[in-house]
């Protein structure tokens, strides 16, 4: 299964975008689009869709801070972002499900715009000395001219999990949730945590279940706002579950109640391809037949 956000065309040009007449060639290329949003959501065009246009035009628009970005170049062709000012464009749908309608290399170009713009929104003063910073390599830092401090986009690590014993596996919900919804477990990683120990202590925290082993399956990245989800299956001993921190209800489902779930219209409120709880999921469901 390809994971939404992860498709690894999307070249960053880590070696040319801190060249300013690279950037320009990029930007003059005939074939340079930029996606533009509105309010941290795709903005729409006339007809209803993402407002995606030609790059140098796009950049003549009224933006916010910082302006119109570089964000890749995939398939030969240079993408820009840009967070317009209110009333040059309608907001479209919530970002969710406009990314998870995308084509998988769209998609990649979406999720890493939207985390850099949502940086930038946040990082406009130094957090060194307080003072204004700048842009610099075309979006990918901010620099302070006061104490020279550079900033560089940060991503969040996050375990998600997918607890099971036996035949059964816990999937939990928050309170805010469609009703019927259900899940995965999941957490950010705190500093001096092994992924295994950050594991081993969202589960703790969240049911009051104790892991006894932890397996690696794969990792998304996660533009809500910049996130890396490191996908696991923990294997935990069997026990009373106690829904704790920021759950609702938690719950122990055999496969049979797993795959009624996912028959459910809140489960198919979003593709198969675009979280990483799926995934996993789906994992230990096939482990059935095996």
């Amino acid at each position: 299964m390809t994971l939404t956000f992860t498709d690894a065309a999307l070249d960053h040009a880590g070696l040319l975008r801190s060249k300013p007449d690279w950037i320009e060639s990029q930007l003059a290329d005939r074939k340079a689009q930029a996606v533009l949003f509105a309010g941290g959501d795709l903005a729409l065009n006339d007809q209803g869709g993402p407002l995606i246009m030609r790059a140098k035009y796009a950049a003549r628009l009224p933006m916010k801070a910082p302006g119109l970005i570089f964000i890749g170049v995939l398939d030969g062709q240079p993408w820009f972002a840009g967070a317009l000012e209110p009333g040059v464009a309608d907001k479209g749908p919530d970002f969710r499900h406009s990314a998870a309608e995308a084509t998988p290399e769209l998609a990649s170009v979406l999720g890493r715009a939207r985390s850099l713009l949502m940086w930038h929104r946040e990082h406009l003063f130094c957090s060194n000395c307080g003072a204004s910073t700048t842009v610099a390599d075309a979006g990918s830092k901010r620099v302070c001219p006061s104490c020279g401090t550079e900033h560089f986009p940060r991503v969040n690590p996050s375990v998600i999990m997918l607890v099971h014993a036996g035949d059964q596996c816990v999937l939990g919900r928050q309170p805010n949730w469609p009703e019927g919804m259900y899940s995965t477990l999941a957490g950010f990683m705190e500093p001096g945590e092994t992924v295994e120990a950050a594991c081993v202590r969202e589960v703790a925290e969240e049911v009051h279940l104790k892991v006894t082993s932890v397996e690696y399956v794969a990792s998304q990245p996660w533009p809500f706002p910049s996130q890396l989800m490191i996908g696991l299956m923990a294997e935990a001993e069997p026990g009373t579950l106690v829904p704790d921190d920021d759950l609702e209800d938690a719950r122990w489902f055999t496969r049979d109640e797993v795959r009624a779930l996912f028959n459910t219209e809140v489960s198919r409120m979003m593709p198969r391809h675009f979280s990483i709880a799926r995934m996993l999921i789906e994992r230990w469901l096939s482990a059935d037949s095996v």
